[in-house]
């Protein structure tokens, strides 16, 4: 009889014992995931590509205006100023009639606004954008611009260009900007101000 209990408490003290030692030792060590570095691209990467389109009302009949944005890897490959190299974009844009047949149909490139950008941004910069602006008179006005293809960056050279009823392409660049200025503008001056000024 005691050999039987003896027994009993070998096996329950072993069974005890592996259950002790299968649980797990806590710890006040806090693990936490280190987050991957970003991967940067190896090769120059593409700006993204988008369609635009709108009809306007000119010169007394409906057109349909469509600009086109997309990388082209044939043009030479441009850079950021860190560095990270882009392709640089072709616009195609093209101006239809109410019929559908073509009024203008032109592929721009940086090349065709380089009188105008002899800056750091003609040599790396890119063809950034151009955009419809407005049917006036007899032409049809919009707005271009090439600088740093960073898309965060806001570094640019920003162009006026007009279409004219003859098809005629004309670039200048832009003298105001869209946005309003920070300037405060003057009150014109009192006549006593001006009195004071003169010495009076």
């Amino acid at each position: 009889m005691t050999r039987k209990v003896l027994h009993l408490l070998v096996i329950g003290l072993c069974v005890f014992g592996i259950t002790a030692c299968k649980q797990e030792k806590k710890s006040n060590d806090i693990i936490t995931k280190i987050a991957p570095k970003p991967k940067v691209p190896k090769g120059p990467q593409s700006m993204t590509e988008f369609k635009y389109e709108k009809k306007v009302e000119w010169m007394g009949s409906t057109y349909t205006i469509r600009i086109h944005r997309f990388a082209d890897k044939s043009l030479t490959v441009v850079s950021d100023e860190d560095g990270r190299k882009y392709y640089d974009n072709k616009f195609q844009v093209q101006i239809l009639r109410h019929d559908g047949s073509s009024f203008y149909d032109r592929t721009l490139t940086k090349d065709d606004f380089r009188e105008f950008t002899d800056n750091q941004y003609g040599k790396n910069g890119a063809l950034l954008g151009f955009m419809f602006d407005r049917a006036e008179g007899d032409k049809l006005y919009f707005g271009a611009s090439v600088g740093s293809p960073d898309p965060k960056s806001d570094e640019y050279v920003p162009l006026d260009v007009t279409i004219d009823k003859m098809s005629r392409m004309r670039i200048n660049k832009a003298t105001e900007l869209d946005t309003p200025s920070d300037q405060p503008q003057q009150q014109p001056k009192s006549e006593l101000e001006k009195a004071e000024e003169e010495g009076v």
